[in-house]
């Protein structure tokens, strides 16, 4: 698999520029094009909520302010993308662009933000997400694109990111949305300078899970190292977190809602807690 489209769901907020830093990494990294997608909210799907008793003449207005509001988000969304990229290097282009390697496009599409995403991310390699007004990166519309499309997203961090993947972790727990994010990740893997496997337990610890991850991608040419370690009571994601950055991890590959969305939302989970708390570029798959 070759990375030759990254998407960026953009609002025309000062906290994207770490995202659109971080997707512009990737793009020099692989040679691809980034898309900024920016979706402006449909006004006219509000009408049934306004009731009969609206005038023609408010609901003009109304129409006239939500356009007027979508046009400043936009135009600052198509600002700050077209800055970073000049500063990153990377020539913008109108359409296609297939013949312009790194490149990056923006677009403009109206419609339901989680519905707009979710169907342009099924033709993208990687979706990246940073900081939510909820506080969970990405909020419900990454859901939509890794759970909906079934594509892997990557979380930036909030400091934008110089390079990503030279050293790759790996939280491995022999489940299939690990190994589903593993087999998204090995772009990175094939291009890190190390990587290392993170079994965490809260018991005994068995590494022949972790050894079957370590043979596969030895059959790739991936040589990893395998590191178990003892939780010791603490949330998973915070122990992956810690140990990936300690290991100087400049991106970490988990699978996401290896539960379901309800139970870690109610109970808290690993998937919750690094996507509210990342510090480094993780890349999730479900």
């Amino acid at each position: 698999m070759s990375v030759r489209k990254i998407l960026v769901p953009l609002s025309g907020v000062s906290v994207e520029a770490p995202v659109i830093g971080t997707a512009l990494a990737a793009a020099r990294k692989f040679g691809a094009q980034v898309v900024g997608l920016f979706v402006r909210p449909d006004p006219t799907e509000a009408l049934p909520y306004l009731g009969d008793g609206v005038s023609g003449q408010v609901i003009e207005q109304l129409m006239t302010a939500a356009k007027e509001a979508s046009d400043l988000s936009s135009s600052k969304a198509r600002e700050a993308f077209a800055n970073a990229a000049q500063t990153a290097g990377v020539p913008l282009v109108q359409e296609g662009g297939a013949g312009t390697l790194p490149s990056a496009r923006f677009l403009d599409v109206t419609g339901h933000r989680d519905d707009v995403v979710a169907a342009h991310a099924q033709l993208s390699d990687i979706i990246v997400f940073g900081e939510a007004t909820s506080g969970v990166a990405g909020g419900s519309t990454l859901e939509a694109a890794m759970m909906s499309a079934g594509r892997p997203v990557l979380i930036a961090p909030k400091t934008a990111v110089p390079a990503i993947g030279c050293t790759v972790a790996i939280g491995w727990d022999d489940s299939p949305v690990a190994a589903h994010a593993v087999t998204a990740a090995m772009p990175f893997l094939d291009e890190a300078k190390k990587v290392i496997i993170f079994s965490i337990g809260r018991k005994e610890l068995d590494p022949a899970p972790a050894s079957m991850l370590a043979d596969y991608l030895a059959l790739h040419g991936v040589v990893a190292d395998i590191h178990l370690v003892e939780a010791q009571g603490q949330p998973i994601g915070s122990v992956l977190l810690s140990n990936a950055e300690k290991a100087g991890a400049d991106l970490l590959v988990v699978g996401g809602y290896g539960h379901s969305r309800l139970r870690e939302f109610i109970l808290g989970g690993a998937t919750q807690h690094i996507r509210s708390h990342a510090t480094i570029p993780v890349l999730m798959a479900h």
